[in-house]
């Protein structure tokens, strides 16, 4: 029977590669870590999907875009109903069904592929560690318009008003469903939470990342962060602006396919790209003006015979983030040109708005302090027959 025998150079070959291979892992790490200081040092912005897990479902995914640079961020809520040609399982189906806690990363992955933008980092937490967090930061704060009593199962008992929520409770607002509510309230309310927890990170930011505390905040979460790189997000949060978050959402028509109610994005996602790109220069834009991070009212009405589009400008506007209090008929139906009417604004604020729709054509129209026809909205869009549905057209 032959022998096989291997001699000293192969051993001191295969000492090599290895030592090689290890070197290159360890060399990618690095740099994925170095990217994320360099981010907290503020030179870019840091994308981060934050997942709140319940039942091992996504309830809730944002997209966090923060700018340490400035202190601004932005919330994109997520739906898990919304639907895409998922080429993977090469069916159309909802985005959560690739969801899986363990493996995050082909869910987060289309997720930047339906946003047209990057997503490195995710964070996780389930209903015991949103519990366990929650307490740790000895509660959140939420504004609870209405008393909510529901016998369940599970049962939740909120009382209304400016609360300080424990664990438990916090756990009852993160996944209690009301009939009643619209999509933009469920989506409000998912973020309202992130907000909270934010606020209540960057509060307690210096207390965190002590040594004896830090090693029990990041046993409580899922994370692709490194624990280097999360200490060094943390006391960046205590600069985040959570007052000013921009709030926005992906927005689409439902339909049933296959049995499942699915939410289609508007315009097969150009849209939200379009929010996602327009969000991430905005926060990069240090010279930018405080009034931009605000909420601005808006009304929206129709100047043309064509049925439908003023509905479709406020959904584009809210899926911006802007508050749309009216739609309705404009006072004649042949407009030629869409304007921008600010009332309380300027006119560099009125064509902030316009861009939204690619519409130049701003004024501004003081309201006489006693006129009570006057609209109570910030800026009043007249569609006129230049607006396709999503743009002006010139």
């Amino acid at each position: 029977m032959k022998r096989y025998s291997i001699d000293k150079s192969s051993i001191l070959l295969f000492i090599i590669l290895g030592i090689f291979a290890g070197g290159v892992v360890l060399l990618a790490y690095s740099l994925r870590n170095n990217a994320v200081e360099r981010a907290m040092k503020t030179d870019r912005i840091v994308n981060i999907a934050v997942i709140i897990d319940h039942g091992g479902k996504p309830a809730s995914t944002q997209l966090f875009m923060f700018y340490p640079a400035n202190g601004r961020g932005a919330l994109l809520d997520v739906p898990g109903e919304t639907g895409l040609i998922i080429k993977s399982l090469n069916r159309v189906d909802r985005i959560d069904v690739l969801y899986d806690r363990s493996h995050p990363q082909a869910y987060v992955k289309e997720i930047a592929s339906l946003l047209d933008t990057e997503i490195p980092y995710w964070i996780i937490l389930d209903e015991s560690e949103l519990v366990r967090v929650t307490d740790l930061l000895d509660g959140l704060q939420l504004f609870i318009p209405s008393a909510v009593d529901q016998v369940g199962p599970p049962a939740v008992h909120l009382p209304s008003g400016a609360l300080v929520l424990d664990g438990d409770k916090t756990a009852q607002f993160a996944f209690y469903r009301d009939s009643s509510d619209t999509e933009a309230d469920a989506a409000a309310r998912r973020q309202k939470l992130i907000q909270a927890l934010f606020r209540r990170i960057g509060e307690d930011s210096s207390w965190l990342i002590r040594p004896d505390v830090f090693p029990v905040f990041r046993s409580a979460i899922r994370s692709n962060l490194s624990s280097d790189s999360l200490r060094m997000l943390i006391p960046q949060l205590s600069n985040l602006d959570t007052d000013r978050i921009v709030m926005q959402r992906v927005t689409g028509s439902p339909k049933m396919v296959d049995g499942k109610l699915l939410l289609f994005p508007h315009y097969d996602g150009e849209l939200v790209r379009d929010i996602v790109k327009q969000t991430l220069n905005a926060l990069a834009n240090s010279a930018s003006n405080a009034s931009e991070q605000s909420i601005f009212t808006i009304e929206v009405l129709n100047g043309t015979p064509s049925n439908g589009l003023a509905k479709r400008a406020a959904e584009i506007y809210q899926s911006f983030g802007y508050d749309v209090i009216s739609i309705g008929n404009a006072d004649r139906d042949d407009y030629e040109k869409s304007s921008v009417v600010a009332h309380l604004s300027s006119t560099d604020e009125a064509k902030t708005v316009g861009k939204v729709i690619r519409c130049s054509n701003v004024s501004v129209q003081a309201v006489a302090e006693n006129d009570t026809s006057a609209s109570d909205a910030d800026f009043t869009i007249i569609l006129g027959k230049d607006f396709n549905g999503r743009y002006c057209s010139h």
